[in-house]
């Protein structure tokens, strides 16, 4: 048997084993690719733009402990003059997300993240709604398209010589058999570049030795790093714990006015004030972290795990432009289109694919 006899048949063993699910995942992980855009509207992030400074986070916990006292008020996300300031808190077993109007601290919205139809997307893409047994089913799911659509790609191209221009684009005036045929081939041949890319971030999460092997590559094993922690007062100090929150917000919100601030509510005696400067349109690799010691204000300097963007290990970097990748945010606008059309397309593969299959056990 040829070679590419061999991947003709694991390209329709894959396809046949494997397309269902490949469709429902890519399906998924097309529409939410949108995930931002559609938070905004169902999550109510957009508010009137107004003349007076933002309310601070004394003013916020205020309101979540009159509207939702079960809640554990984690973080809160300032962003820009249009935009709610978006809370975080814990709940046991679940999480929320709550959307305040920066003016008026009036509570907009309230999200338990484990319910809602947005939410189940999300999961349908990442384990089918099957927890984690439906987790280590995406992963070899995603593991087995690899050569499913390499193999494709080599079947593709002609026995011999240069592919023809007629390969690279579609014959509407045709029978719906060949029609069908070249939604498959030609649409398949495009989708699949950008594909291949998203399959194999996905493989970063989905498998350990994956991301091991990345570190060790990279060296991060040897690399060490030190804990933010603040430092204990000997004697009493002012009690007020939002005192020095409501300062450091206004400061960092004041000094990196184009850009998103995230501030935590320290919950140990020892932690440090954690805030993230992240710049929306950069990505991941464009978040500044910073510490503060929750007694005195100070910055806390020294080595950790997360600081300033331009000193990320080669993991940190890499794991971070992971996740642009896989969603296309690394293109912005554009590379995020790419990755829906090209999901939307792999999810029509398994189908088209087994419409020729059939018509060509039919005629046997």
């Amino acid at each position: 048997m040829s070679i590419r006899k061999v991947l003709a048949k694991i390209h329709l063993i894959i396809g046949l084993g494997t397309g269902f699910l490949f469709s429902i995942i890519a399906l998924s992980g097309a529409l939410y690719t949108w995930e931002p855009e559609v938070s905004r509207i169902i999550y109510q992030h957009e508010v009137e733009k107004q003349d007076k400074p933002f309310v601070d986070i004394s003013t916020l916990r205020n309101t979540m402990q009159q509207a939702f006292p079960e809640g554990d008020f984690r973080t809160a996300l300032y962003r820009d003059q249009e935009s709610s300031i978006e809370v975080l808190l814990y709940v046991p077993g679940t999480y929320f997300l709550a959307q305040i109007n920066p003016y008026t601290a009036e509570l907009i919205h309230l999200q338990d993240m484990k319910k809602g139809w947005l939410n189940h997307l999300k999961n349908l893409h990442r384990n089918l709604l099957l927890g984690d047994i439906g987790r280590e089913i995406v992963h070899w799911v995603t593991l087995l398209a690899l050569p499913m659509l390499i193999s494709g790609l080599v079947l593709w191209w002609p026995l011999r010589g240069w592919p023809k221009k007629e390969k690279f684009s579609i014959k509407w005036s045709v029978s719906p058999k060949k029609l069908n045929y070249d939604l498959h081939n030609v649409l398949g041949f495009y989708a699949t570049w950008i594909l291949i890319f998203s399959i194999i971030t996905g493989l970063f999460w989905g498998f350990k030795v994956v991301k091991d092997v990345t570190k060790e590559i990279s060296g991060e094993n040897e690399m060490s790093y030190e804990s933010p922690s603040s430092l204990i007062p000997t004697t009493d100090q002012d009690s007020d714990p939002n005192k020095i929150l409501n300062m450091l917000i206004e400061k960092y919100h004041t000094e990196f006015s184009n850009s998103q601030v995230r501030i935590n509510v320290p919950h140990g005696k020892k932690e440090a004030i954690h805030i993230s400067v992240i710049d929306p349109n950069k990505g991941l690799n464009a978040i500044n972290h910073f510490y503060h010691d929750q007694y005195s204000g100070a910055p806390i300097q020294g080595k950790f795990l997360y600081g300033l963007s331009s000193e990320n290990s080669t993991f940190n970097t890499i794991n971070a432009m992971v996740y642009g990748v896989h969603l296309g945010d690394i293109l912005g606008l554009p590379g995020r289109m790419l990755v829906f059309l090209a999901s939307l397309i792999g999810a029509s593969l398994p189908i088209t694919g087994f419409i020729f299959w059939l018509g060509k056990n039919k005629k046997k």
